[in-house]
């Protein structure tokens, strides 16, 4: 064999003889834009190029041959009269090698070229006349930059999240926490991580497994509803901008994991993670940190059932964790006066996952997978007031999937997959451990007066008893997908066409509530008697009653979502690539309880980008598009029929316990009275998104990556209050009663067109490899706003008219949210700042040192609220009397609410939580037994610093509260894990 260094013309890789996983390290911590497969959605990759000769001229009719020792079987393709070439449908790999062969011409071998989920490679090869008895091996410098896509993807190895210190759980999300544009938050009270991309919500993500879709259509939250062990990983391609047609709708990340695949010699690992909690420390003085002690045994295999045929992976973890609440040292002392009982106590979380998949190569030209990923816990989800463990929950399901990749000419190719999943919440009333026996007591600081009730100060200093109320939620999707490529060499330039169809027509989410207390009075609201002691006890100023009912029927969503999409990828010139196309997704939702139908729409969703190579050397290219991108069916933004099925009575008492006001009893909903009416031409809300950026490569193999991103939020759901009658007489607005007497609210289901949040961001990524250092590092400003005005029948708008600019806490995306006084507006989404590094180098004498450090900024409280009586000027009535009787039972008034804003407007007088910092390290070493088997020892150390950010405000934004800009939610404290691997 003949070894050439660099060669013109060709694309160059550096050899991977030396340590696959350093330069899985390496070519993963650096590519971050990277070029999507064509077509629909894919855990494969592609390899494709030219093929010329010595002058230049395309050959066609050479025979191109991949494989890998990591993946079973050979791929092949042969090129066409302009010398082009496709390898598709390549499972990920680290090591693939890639042979030309042709009469009269040298063969040239390519080794170590690497596969991403997702992901494009472009290697071109130049053939010299000579005797296909020899052999040239060609190396070079690697190109880091994409050329030919306007797509922002992030593309990592399942090798790297289990070598870089991320976060202590080990899970596929942590893949997440490194990816650009994400912002990141502890949960409080799951444990874990939510994640928002560009303003998006936890839930607007679509998540894929080897091309099946395994989100939960009852929430979508990736982190949380989907746990797989990072030693079930292969890759992880992560769009976050720029989506082309063939991407399913998804207003957040389309996320896609792919499985490692069988090969024709065995290959596995057995991990074991500890973290004792006397490893924790204390960020938290005199309060309780959210520290976290861990056991988790992990293994995988893989390998052939019949070598050249047929080959199986499988993989597993058993989760024994426990999570610590982070309670502040004012809530702590709040709890132990007012429950004297009360001790600290973690969420426990307990389960196995597995994911297992079969590879069977049905001749040359098909490829049947069958896919199965299981995972169920039980997790405790208490918050920090709670006084005891009441909150038990259970998360997960499975993910069922059946794959066949068929590649009829080296033109066409055809894929077609049909998949089920079962993940939900709450698969029983049992697995949970039933319902309380008493009602749900909430202690707050204060009480006070509002349209005709009483209310709690602030947020609840300590809740005790149990729950008022507990809910089962089995969901299930079933998706069958399907499209064909078809690529034209000769047509002005060439195309890749292709048309696909995605279909999920049978989304269910069902929910049935267990009350507490055997239907009767399910919740107590208490205020303390002396605000400054609160050992003094407390007195009840409301009970909530349902009157009996033990259990009901609280929703049944389903829905069909029916999409199809057409898309071409051209090349007029060898420097320009232009991609466009179309996905329209037929949308239908419907309440199943009370059989109506909440959506019937179709959602057009235009795409276009185009990249274009300034430079000979294909090292600078600028690139744009411009996308309109529906969101994800969801359960709770489809919403309901009816806001409730249970009739409810509320009663409200003075300190000397005798009855404030009248009791209210509002109407529980039925098929003739729903309380909703829908919008004949409601649709799915939208992003539509403007991206343009510039992508360099320069000397000492650093990238650079600049990107300007504008967002719009568009028409996303919400709901007005219908029922209400406003009569305006010389500028003055009264409440005057109900237009229907016997429902409190009615409310019209729509599109909100009135206003829209704005993400405007610029994202920077700079990237560095070499053999003894790898470096990544992003940054991203993204200043933000709530374009538009209120909402119809809006009080606040009523009132406080002129008060809505807002450029801060503006809210949530979420279905049926407001922006008024009450709406959550202090939203982790949309920080401002936010910037992540990590560091690898591949010491001497086998040693591996990895950190990460990420930055972000403080989440704003949201718009500043006061009541009247902290203002001195207490209702009076110029709205109308606070109650009225109507049909024989008391109704209160929604203009004599005592909330005003206390600046001039929404986005005055703000306050922000913190800066959240972490700082992770990694020692690591590893250990050769032979040739293929290794051991691994390090040691993890999270928040090295042992920051304690706090972040989230406890009450939000009432500035008359006691407790107004007081923090909770503490970040996680420093933390050490000690891991030993096995792989051979």
């Amino acid at each position: 064999m003949r070894k050439l260094g660099h060669y013109s013309h060709l694309v160059l890789y550096p050899r991977v003889q030396q340590s696959l996983v350093l330069l899985a390290l390496i070519i993963e911590s650096t590519i971050f834009i990277s070029n999507a497969a064509f077509g629909q959605t894919t855990a494969d990759g592609t390899i494709h190029g030219q093929v010329t000769d010595s002058s230049g001229a395309a050959l066609p009719n050479v025979n191109i041959v991949a494989h890998s020792m990591t993946v079973g079987g050979t791929f092949k393709a042969v090129s066409d009269p302009e010398g082009n070439y496709r390898l598709t449908e390549l499972p990920p790999s680290i090591d693939y090698t890639v042979e030309t062969e042709v009469p009269g011409f040298e063969k040239i071998q390519r080794t170590g070229l690497i596969v991403r989920a997702g992901l494009n490679v472009t290697v071109d090869f130049e053939l010299k006349v000579g005797s296909t008895g020899q052999t040239v091996e060609v190396s070079g410098e690697a190109p880091l930059i994409d050329t030919q896509s306007a797509e922002q993807a992030t593309n990592l190895s399942g090798e790297l999240l289990r070598s870089v210190p991320i976060t202590g759980r080990h899970d596929w999300s942590d893949s997440l926490q490194i990816t650009p544009g994400i912002i990141s938050a502890s949960s409080d009270a799951e444990g874990g991580q939510t994640y928002f991309l560009r303003g998006s919500e936890n839930e607007n993500h679509a998540t894929l497994l080897d091309g099946m879709d395994i989100g939960s259509f009852e929430q979508n939250w990736p982190s949380n509803t989907i746990s797989i062990a990072n030693e079930s990983l292969g890759d992880i391609q992560t769009k976050t901008g720029a989506n082309d047609a063939s991407s399913p709708a998804a207003m957040g990340m389309v996320i896609n994991l792919a499985s490692p695949v069988g090969a024709d010699q065995y290959h596995g690992s057995v991990y074991y993670l500890i973290g004792p909690a006397s490893f924790n420390g204390n960020n938290v003085p005199n309060g309780n940190a959210a520290a976290s002690a861990s056991q988790q045994p992990d293994f995988s295999i893989g390998g052939p059932i019949k070598k050249q045929r047929a080959w199986f992976f499988f993989s597993g973890r058993y989760i024994h964790r426990d999570d610590g609440i982070s309670q502040t040292a004012g809530q702590t002392a709040y709890l132990k006066e007012i429950y004297p009982a009360f001790s600290s106590f973690p969420n426990e979380s307990r389960g196995f996952v597995f994911l297992g998949n079969s590879s069977v190569q049905l001749g040359t030209r098909h490829r049947l997978m069958g896919i199965a990923q299981y995972d169920s816990r039980k997790q405790d989800a208490n918050y920090q007031w709670y006084t005891q463990d009441i909150a038990k929950s259970e998360f997960g399901g499975g993910a069922y999937g059946l794959r066949l990749i068929s590649q009829w000419t080296p033109r066409l190719t055809t894929r077609f997959l049909v998949s089920y999943n079962n993940k939900g919440v709450n698969s029983s009333l049992s697995a949970i451990g039933g319902v309380g026996s008493k009602p749900e007591e909430d202690i707050y600081l204060t009480a006070t007066q509002s349209a005709g009730t009483l209310v709690g100060q602030g947020a609840s200093l300590a809740t005790l008893n149990n729950l008022s109320s507990v809910s089962v939620n089995p969901a299930q999707k079933e998706s069958i997908t399907g499209d064909v490529t078809y690529y034209i060499p000769r047509a002005v330039g060439t195309h890749e066409l292709a048309a696909g169809f995605y279909l999920q027509p049978h989304e269910l989410s069902k929910v049935t509530s267990y009350y507490a207390n055997g239907g009767g009075i399910v919740q107590e609201d208490a205020a303390l008697n002396n605000p400054n002691d609160p050992t003094q006890g407390y007195t009840v100023f409301h009970t909530h009653s349902v009157n009996g009912t033990s259990s009901f029927l609280s929703s049944y969503i389903g829905a069909n979502d029916y999409a199809w999409y057409i898309q071409d990828r051209w090349h007029p010139i060898p420097r320009l690539s232009i991609t466009a196309g179309l996905r329209p997704d037929w949308i239908s939702g419907r309440d199943a309880q009370f059989k109506v139908t909440t959506q019937h729409s179709w959602n057009w969703a235009p795409r276009v980008g185009g990249a274009y190579v300034l430079t000979k050397d294909q090292r600078n290219v600028v690139r744009a598009s411009w996308t309109k991108i529906t969101d994800i069916t969801n359960a709770s933004y489809l919403g309901t029929a009816a806001n409730s099925t249970v009739t409810t009575t509320d009663i409200y008492y003075n300190p000397d316990g005798s009855i404030f006001g009248t009791p209210i009893t509002t109407p529980g909903n039925t098929s003739s009275f729903l309380g909703k009416t829908f919008d004949p031409n409601r649709h799915q809300g939208y992003v539509r998104e403007w991206l343009v950026g510039y992508r360099t490569q320069l000397r000492g193999e650093v990238a650079i990556d600049v990107s300007y991103i504008d967002r719009e939020y568009r028409d996303r759901p919400a709901m007005y209050d219908t029922n209400q009658i406003y009569t305006t007489t010389d500028g003055q607005t009264v409440w005057g009663g109900l237009v229907n007497p016997a429902l409190n609210n009615t409310y019209y289901v729509t599109n909100n067109k009135w206003n829209w949040f704005v993400y405007q961001g610029i994202e920077v990524s700079v990237s560095k490899q070499t053999r003894a250092l790898q470096l990544f590092s992003t940054y991203t400003y993204s200043p933000n706003h709530l374009a538009g005005g209120f909402q119809p029948e809006d009080p606040t708008a009523i009132i406080e008219p002129t008060k809505f600019a807002n450029n801060a806490g503006v809210g949530s995306v979420r279905g049926y949210v407001t922006n008024d006084w009450t709406g959550d507006t202090r939203n982790r989404m949309w920080q401002r700042n936010q910037s992540r590094t990590g560091v690898t180098w591949n010491a001497p004498w086998k040693l591996r040192l990895s950190t990460a450090f990420t930055a972000q900024s403080g989440t704003p409280g949201g718009p500043v609220i006061t009541t009247l009586a902290a203002l001195g000027t207490p209702y009076d009535g110029q709205y109308g009397p606070a109650t009225l009787k109507i049909d024989g039972r008391t109704v209160s008034n929604p203009l004599a609410t005592t909330y005003r804003f206390q600046y001039k407007d929404r986005g005055t007088g703000q306050i922000w939580c913190p800066w959240l910092l972490q700082w992770n390290v990694l020692v690591g070493r590893e250990f050769h037994i032979t040739e293929r088997q290794t051991v691994e020892a390090n040691l993890n150390i999270y928040n090295v610093t042992n920051n304690g950010a706090a972040q989230q405000f406890v009450n939000g934004n009432n500035s008359a509260s006691a407790t107004f800009g007081e923090l909770q939610n503490v970040q996680l404290p420093r933390s050490a894990q000690i891991g030993l691997r096995y792989h051979f």
